[in-house]
């Protein structure tokens, strides 16, 4: 299977729903995305700055890699499927920091 950011948002988008809070899924997930700090890059949640629970520069991470361990793209895809995984492990977690418990 292959992991893409669209895909990781997709799929946290989906869990919600399921879990029944479609309002996280469509009102507090703004995207997942990247974040860059000049020598690390980093998979993060976001969440839509008008959501109740937004926080200013909170976001929650998924997976960080440094500029050297992504040179090739089986590096990019290991980077991708770290941050599936957390995501799935944390999922009961992320359902609650976007609720802002």
């Amino acid at each position: 299977m292959s992991v893409s950011l669209r895909s990781l948002e997709r799929d946290l988008r989906g869990r919600l729903r399921a879990l029944g809070r479609a309002d996280l899924a469509d009102q507090a997930v703004e995207r997942v995305g990247f974040t860059d700090d000049g020598s690390t890059r980093y998979v993060h949640i976001f969440v839509r700055p008008n959501w109740r629970a937004y926080r200013q520069g909170d976001v929650y991470p998924l997976a960080f890699a440094d500029y050297p361990d992504l040179r090739t793209l089986a590096q990019w895809r290991t980077f991708l499927d770290e941050a599936r995984l957390l995501m799935n492990d944390d999922f009961s977690r992320i359902v609650q920091w976007l609720d802002g418990r």
